[in-house]
């Protein structure tokens, strides 16, 4: 699914996601803290679209990005990986978001829609789940998904082989998700995995105290979650295209090397020792230009 506008995506390439092994960017641009923060700006999405990126994470309160997505032709937009999902509701309810953000992107499909803020079954009950597998049925959605923390909840779903794509936090100083998850999946039955929060609300930008070593890149920070085997993809929220394209000059070096590895687990491991912000941009603001 390239734009046409690069031959491959520099570093990770395409990968494959969702049922029909559609063809995405490693990297996939989203709004800051769910559109509650100041996001990318217009020309942010329009320069990554230009560098290839096709994948993207949309709710109407992305309001830059929804512009973006307007102006193109209906032809290029249906093209996009969109990723949009309903945070709440029953079943009802849930459709009715679907329909609404299909008038309101000018589509008859979305390429996937997702629960956002899985916390428990109940968020998966019998009911939401087989609304979830009615809209995918029906054509109105090429997959679905959800978003979670909870990693053994989310093996658990996994097992069920319901959901096509899974949102899942992985970082440097987060890792357990390598443990829970993705080392115990089966290769050969992957789902798609977008990791989100590549930067852990920025701290893994800032000099913990007690470190005087040199700090990771804020792309080494994007490289570290595609560099799993097991993950499609991660989002990326930058604040400026000087920002994205800094971003993207790192992500082009492809894979960490085993001492790069070495070398951001241990810093993680220090991050993740001291306090963090409670909230910060969901999908990761880079460090600015």
């Amino acid at each position: 699914m390239s734009n046409g506008s690069a031959p491959d995506f520099p570093g990770f390439g395409y990968r494959r996601l969702g049922r029909a092994r559609t063809s995405v960017s490693a990297i996939g641009l989203a709004d800051a803290g769910m559109g509650f923060m100041k996001g990318p700006s217009y020309e942010v999405y329009q320069r990554g679209f230009e560098k290839g990126i096709n994948l993207f994470l949309w709710t109407p309160r992305f309001k830059e990005l929804t512009r973006f997505f307007l102006d193109l032709p209906v032809e290029k937009r249906s093209r996009l990986f969109i990723v949009a999902g309903s945070g709440g509701g029953g079943p009802t309810h849930i459709r009715k978001v679907l329909l609404s953000y299909l008038k309101t992107l000018g589509l008859n499909k979305l390429s996937c829609f997702i629960l956002f803020w899985v916390r428990s079954n109940f968020r998966v009950r019998e009911s939401i789940v087989k609304q979830m597998m009615s809209l995918r049925d029906e054509g109105l959605c090429d997959n679905i998904g959800l978003s979670i923390h909870k990693r053994t909840l989310a093996y658990d779903l996994y097992l069920k082989d319901i959901f096509d794509i899974f949102m899942l936090r992985y970082n440097a100083a987060h890792r357990g998700l390598e443990r829970d998850f993705l080392d115990k999946v089966d290769p050969d039955k992957l789902p798609g995995i977008i990791s989100y929060t590549a930067t852990r609300w920025r701290s893994l930008l800032q000099r913990p105290r007690g470190w005087d070593e040199a700090l990771p890149r804020p792309g080494d920070c994007y490289r570290f979650p595609l560099s799993h085997p097991r993950v499609t993809a991660t989002w990326m929220s930058p604040n400026s295209v000087g920002e994205l394209e800094a971003n993207l000059s790192v992500v082009a070096e492809g894979p960490l090397k085993p001492e790069e590895a070495a070398f951001i687990c241990r810093f993680g491991d220090i991050v993740h020792a001291q306090r963090t912000p409670l909230f910060g941009n969901f999908f990761e603001q880079s460090a600015k230009v």
